[in-house]
């Protein structure tokens, strides 16, 4: 058991949901009370609620900075029962998420063109090659075993007409089995199987994470490359997981996972937890907001900044978040109580989604209200109005997306034109960037009706190619920038050395092979690529639909 004792737990639970939500709680809490944040996805598939890792990094620093927590790495019961019902509701309602505002083509069906082609090979084996042996040590014995006809790419002596056959071989392959390893720095591979995931094809990856101290060709990556590279598995895994993929990190799970899909003829969205796969659904929910709705709703509320709620404020701030009454029913002995933010939280998980008209509910006691309570409701239904036009504020016509670090090509070139455009615009960079904030920009990609992307010869840029090969996958509205590294390069005042800018030019080439298979615009010069961006803007968008944002 937590250390809330018993005069604590009693207010916290309000009925038969809450008290069910306690026992798998206090089954998984530590000595402090409160649910890690390593251990809050697990407890969340074990009642079938599989959220994306993103989800979860976003929510526990929303949670924690908030409320002034620290360390940022744990949620309290409130806090957790606020997400349970949230994501429940939004699988009850089957929550798909607003289409990309960017996106101009779907790719489907040119993959079921593809798939008309005559199929020779059930997988490709892409991801990591040399010196990597995963293919003919695990991989491959596996199929053969097991009947499976498969592609290798990774071949001794290579000749270029085998492009042909390898493209091919990957554009009609049932299942792309991608491993991106820890001895090397996969950075082709990672743009690849992002653009394959935005593609909608059928893919298993695997992402086997980096352990210090790590060695490629020999040479001893730096503490600031490997978090580049480790941000950049984050990414990826991000990406492919908002597809509703599933992400590995063991490949003999991952071959059992594409024989099972291969044998059962099933996706590999529809691979569950008993075959070893970590399931995802609903991956575009952004359950931090709704916490910071009722958070921002119990501040306006506590006008004393008490930190407690009268019962006659826990009802304003109810109806001012459901738009429903409270049941009558409702216990007498709460009216005597005054409420924490915790104690507010799980009265909203016990009788949020309790009614099943709400808004009938509403309309019918709302002549009988008194006026000040009738007036704070006009007030609060004003408010979310304005939260709502506020969201559609914050869509920009375009996302400028690319190298950040001490890059200035935001502030000296793109923002100035823009202005002088009158075109609306994301800016994402900022000094002190975490992993939450990879919900946080997803959703304001998906807002913005163009992408620009600018990898300048200054960064590794490896997230930001990744993105960009990720949503022309998904046939978006999108113009490129792409300035190779040059032999001595310095990032971060660190000189790169000839394999790594080699490395991180090979993912360069292949972006750009990408962009101009699919018709994206290419260029190396940044102010040709932000003109190219404000001219496709204007002429596909301002004459349909008005003036910018």
């Amino acid at each position: 058991m937590s250390n809330y004792d018993t005069a604590k737990l009693q207010p916290l639970l309000f009925g038969d949901k809450t008290r069910y939500l306690w026992e798998i709680f206090q089954r998984h809490v530590g000595s402090k009370g409160v649910l890690g944040h390593l251990q809050i996805r697990p407890v969340l598939n074990s009642i079938g609620l599989y959220p994306t890792q993103s989800q979860i990094y976003e929510l526990v620093h929303c949670a924690c900075e908030f409320s002034g927590r620290a360390p940022v790495d744990h949620i309290t019961f409130g806090e957790f029962c606020v997400l349970i019902v949230e994501l429940q509701h939004q699988y009850r309602i089957n929550s798909s998420g607003p289409r990309l505002r960017s996106q101009m083509k779907s790719k489907s069906a040119q993959s079921l063109e593809c798939h008309r082609l005559k199929r020779r090979f059930s997988v490709f084996l892409g991801g990591s090659c040399n010196p990597t042996t995963w293919r003919h040590d695990i991989a491959i014995p596996f199929f053969k075993q097991n009947g499976i006809t498969f592609y290798n790419p990774q071949v001794n002596n290579w000749r270029p007409e085998l492009l042909e056959i390898e493209d091919q071989a990957k554009q009609t392959a049932e299942v792309l089995f991608f491993v991106v390893d820890n001895q090397t720095r996969s950075t082709a591979s990672m743009v690849e199987a992002a653009y394959l995931a935005g593609c909608g094809r059928q893919l298993i990856l695997v992402i086997k994470k980096f352990e210090p101290p790590v060695f490629i060709y020999g040479e001893k990556l730096s503490d600031r490359e490997l978090d580049d590279l480790d941000r950049s598995h984050a990414y990826l895994a991000d990406l492919v997981e908002r597809m509703s993929i599933p992400v590995f990190v063991d490949i003999h799970t991952a071959l059992q996972c594409t024989k099972r899909i291969l044998k059962s003829n099933l996706k590999v969205e529809d691979l569950s937890l008993a075959d070893g796969a970590q399931p995802v659904r609903c991956p575009q929910i952004r359950v931090a907001n709704e916490l910071l709705k009722v958070k921002d709703v119990f501040n306006t509320l506590d006008t004393s900044s008490l930190g407690r709620l009268s019962w006659e404020d826990v009802q304003l701030a109810f109806r001012a978040i459901t738009d429903h009454n409270l049941p009558k029913n409702v216990s007498s002995k709460l009216r005597s109580m005054t409420f924490t933010f915790e104690q507010f939280c799980c009265l909203l998980g016990e009788f949020r989604y309790h009614r099943k008209s709400a808004l009938q509910s509403f309309l019918r006691v709302f002549s009988q209200l008194p006026s000040k309570i009738t007036n704070f409701l006009h007030r609060s239904v004003s408010n979310r109005q304005q939260i709502s036009e506020s969201c559609r504020s914050r869509q920009r016509d375009i996302f400028l997306g690319g190298s950040c670090g001490n890059s200035r090509w935001r502030d000296d070139i793109a923002i100035p034109i823009l202005l002088k455009h009158g075109i609306s615009f994301y800016n994402p960079q900022m000094e002190d960037w975490n992993m939450h904030y990879i919900a946080l920009e997803a959703a304001v990609k998906d807002s913005c009706r163009l992408l620009l992307y600018v990898i300048t010869d200054d960064t590794r840029a490896m997230t930001s190619m990744l993105e960009a090969g990720h949503f022309i996958g998904q046939g978006c509205n999108i113009v490129l920038c792409i300035q190779d590294l040059q032999n001595g390069a310095q990032i971060d005042h660190e000189k790169l050395s000839p394999n790594a800018v080699a490395d991180y030019n090979r993912a360069r080439t292949y972006l750009a092979d990408l962009a101009n298979r699919d018709r994206v615009p290419v260029f190396d010069n940044v102010s040709e690529a932000v003109s190219c961006a404000v001219q496709r803007f204007i002429s596909e968008y301002t004459n349909h639909l008005g003036p910018p944002i």
